[in-house]
């Protein structure tokens, strides 16, 4: 076990926000399914703005994890992100990645070609009871975040003698 536990349960890693509309979540994955198939990366949805109506994506950063013997670490792909628009958070057990991706242009008048994406990002993952996450430490160079998760160190129960009166 990697310390990091799906939301859903099953077996591979996999995230969840930890609330919201069920139906948005669903819809949600699901053009995140369609759009893979189709090579986008992002899920348009409607915001409004002061200008008026714009699309906003929703960015899915490619994490890996990996299990060492005293911690777990986790590293996001976040090319183009600044370090001061990621956010880490500890909340109940569940650890949350959110940030966002800004574009340097005000608008894409003139644009020939626009194929990178902007907008926000969330990633969440359930931590196993085995994480210290108190302990966790994050790092941010050339657009990767670096999380190590320590482990809490695995006490064995030792037998408890207990005394027969009569």
């Amino acid at each position: 076990m990697t310390g990091l536990q799906t939301l859903n349960g099953s077996r591979r890693l996999a995230s969840a926000p930890t609330y919201g509309d069920p139906f948005t979540l669903i819809s949600r994955d699901v053009d995140r399914m369609i759009g893979s198939i189709f090579g986008h990366h992002a899920t348009p949805s409607t915001a409004s703005s002061e200008e008026g109506d714009v699309a906003k994506n929703w960015l899915s950063p490619s994490i890996d994890v990996f299990d060492a013997e005293d911690h777990v670490e986790l590293t996001a792909e976040l090319p183009g992100v600044e370090q001061d628009d990621v956010d880490v958070e500890v909340l109940e057990g569940v650890l949350t990645i959110t940030g966002e991706k800004k574009t340097t242009r005000e608008s894409n008048e003139g644009a020939r070609v626009v194929e990178r994406t902007y907008g926000s990002f969330k990633r969440s993952f359930r931590l196993n009871d085995n994480i210290d996450a108190d302990n966790i430490t994050a790092s941010f160079k050339n657009g990767v975040l670096l999380l190590t998760l320590p482990k809490v160190a695995e006490q064995k129960p030792e037998p408890r003698k207990i005394a027969v009166s009569g």
